[in-house]
Parts: C-alpha cells; sequence; structure tokens
C-alpha cells in the first residue's frame, strides 16, 4: 500500500474540502469522484492507505463499491470511512468492514479525529 488518503465523492467542492483539510494536517491526498475510479485505485499497485468514501453517488453507490473492495484480496484490507447524509447506513456499512461513518454535513475536527485514529490504529 501506498500512505495516500484516497478522497471519493461525486460533489466537487467536497472532494476539495476534504482534499484541503487532510493535506493541510500533513496527510498526501487523491481525490476521484466516482467509484469506478475508487475501484480502479484500490485494485492497483499504488493502493490508498485509507478510503474516505461517500454513499450517494451515481453509477455506483458507496456500498457498492464495498462489495467489490472486499472481493479483491489485497482491497479488503484498505481501510475504509463511509461519508454519508443517510442515517440508517452504519449497520449495512459496518458488513463490510467499515471502520467508521462520518455524517454530512462533515465537522472537520470529527474527520481529522477519525483519520488519526484509524492510521493509529493500523
Amino acid at each position: 500500500m501506498s500512505d495516500y488518503i484516497l478522497v471519493v465523492d461525486d460533489h466537487f467542492s467536497v472532494r476539495l474540502f476534504i482534499q484541503k483539510a487532510l493535506e493541510q494536517s500533513g496527510y498526501n491526498v487523491k481525490a476521484v469522484s466516482s467509484g469506478a475510479e475508487c475501484m480502479q485505485l484500490a485494485i492497483s499497485h499504488n493502493r490508498p492507505s485509507l478510503i474516505l468514501l461517500d454513499q450517494r453517488m451515481p453509477t455506483m453507490t458507496g456500498l457498492q463499491v464495498l462489495s467489490q473492495l472486499v472481493q479483491d484480496e489485497k482491497a479488503r484490507h484498505i481501510p475504509v470511512i463511509m461519508i454519508s447524509a443517510e442515517s440508517d447506513l452504519e449497520e449495512a456499512a459496518s458488513s463490510f468492514g467499515v471502520q467508521t461513518v462520518l455524517s454530512k454535513p462533515l465537522e472537520l475536527w470529527v474527520l481529522l479525529k477519525t483519520v488519526e485514529s484509524v492510521f493509529k490504529a493500523g
């Protein structure tokens, strides 16, 4: 695995907000707009060390991405933090091994604390 965080969200402003916040905290970040782009990077040689994954995206939802990630021998070990405005997502997400689910709108300090705790646990 590489040492970058992959941000996956179809809304440009959300991607940019998360990416800039993480970069200002010293993290290397890549940001993509779709589940398909996420899968390409997650199964590549240069896999991310953490994925921040939005649930509600066109074409492929976050849960659909998760169902594909767990099928790949190497990608299934990448920690994932889901980000969603949906309140009933935690049970489904945890069945795929998601670390935690953060609610939108995101509070910056919660995001940074959660990312830090995932890296400390890893």
